[in-house]
């Protein structure tokens, strides 16, 4: 949670500081570098955002350049700027849909084996200006052209919610919407939406065999990982020790120590909390 403040009002540009999100005058925050934990991650999905090379948008209107932005889930990441007409624009929103509409994917999935379950999990909510937030969101896999359907999970939801469904690939084939490429298979997902108003969606992920619950019914998504034209496998992305740098209050600094002394032991090198790379600010 952000905690509210209010600095000194010296005709100084602001910033919030990584660690404990209270705004501060920029010039008093500081780079530091961070050692943190990425975990294993994988995405199937040649793109987590959308993007024509490979999904498709069923009857929803794009309504993203009608300067209808949104923060999205990663409002840290979409900023507000005045173009030369002086109306507002959101940098970096995630598209804006009005009305229903289905995403679907317009070329088949990677190759899966009847013996392994998929998990496929987005980021979807309402515009935060809608008046009627409650929305449905259906889960599932379709025929080429979207027109035969077979949902796996239904979500309804009225706020920012991360929907996602397992599904053992044996109970995929019984739909008959899959391609058989002996022994694998390959299917189209889609994600369809059902609101009142505009609404986004974001963050897309499919991965195979996942099983964090430790029962039969299947896996939670994991740790979410980008793709932007390729798949990213958990053998090309597995879990390591990263260095990146976040900037910092003078509250939040810390005091230069060694490895041994951080946690008073020998034999438990410090791990930072999680500081995605991709959202730095230099």
């Amino acid at each position: 949670m952000v905690t509210r403040n209010k600095p000194p009002a010296l005709g100084l540009q602001l910033d919030r500081c990584d660690v404990c999100g209270n705004k501060t005058h920029r010039g008093d925050l500081v780079r530091t570098q961070v050692e943190f934990l990425e975990m294993k991650a994988e995405n199937f999905f040649t793109y987590s955002s959308y993007n024509t090379g490979l999904w498709t948008m069923d009857d929803a209107t794009d309504v993203t350049d009608t300067d209808v932005g949104t923060y999205g889930n990663r409002c840290d990441n979409v900023r507000l700027s005045l173009d030369s007409d002086n109306n507002l624009v959101y940098v970096n929103s995630p598209k804006v849909w009005e009305g229903n509409g289905t995403l679907r994917m317009d070329e088949l999935s990677g190759l899966v084996a009847v013996t392994s379950d998929v998990t496929l999990s987005a980021q979807v909510g309402p515009h935060e200006q809608n008046t009627s937030p409650e929305m449905t969101v259906a889960i599932g896999v379709c025929n080429d052209d979207g027109t035969s359907k077979s949902v796996l999970g239904t979500w309804t939801i009225n706020t920012m919610t991360k929907v996602w469904v397992n599904a053992e690939v044996v109970d995929l084939v019984a739909t008959g919407l899959g391609s058989l490429s002996d022994p694998y298979y390959q299917f189209y997902y889609y994600f369809q939406i059902t609101n009142d108003g505009n609404w986004w969606i974001d963050e897309m992920q499919y991965e195979a065999n996942v099983n964090s619950l430790p029962t039969s019914s299947g896996g939670f998504p994991e740790n979410f990982v980008r793709t932007s034209g390729s798949t990213i496998s958990s053998s090309a992305h597995p879990e390591q020790t990263l260095v990146t740098s976040r900037k910092v209050c003078p509250g939040c600094v810390e005091t230069v120590l060694k490895k041994s002394e951080k946690f008073g032991r020998q034999d438990e090198p410090p791990v930072a909390d999680p500081v995605e790379t991709w959202n730095q600010e230099f």
